[in-house]
């Protein structure tokens, strides 16, 4: 089984494959995955600005 950081980085694998409704896979939003988040900046260059884009085009 994949851990959290490897599924996360799939991300868009995940979201080009979903089937019905589209899915990320993000970690838990708690305060205690401030040291997740520093050792891979990646999710808030990538991802995030991804996911935000989403929400505003989705909410029109």
């Amino acid at each position: 089984r994949p851990s959290l950081t490897e599924t996360v980085m799939n991300w868009r694998a995940i979201w080009e494959n979903s089937v019905g409704p589209k899915v990320l896979p993000l970690p838990h939003p708690s305060w205690r995955n401030t040291g997740w988040l520093k050792q891979n900046p990646w999710f808030e260059m990538d991802l995030l600005p991804f996911l935000r884009s989403e929400i505003r085009y989705r909410l029109g």
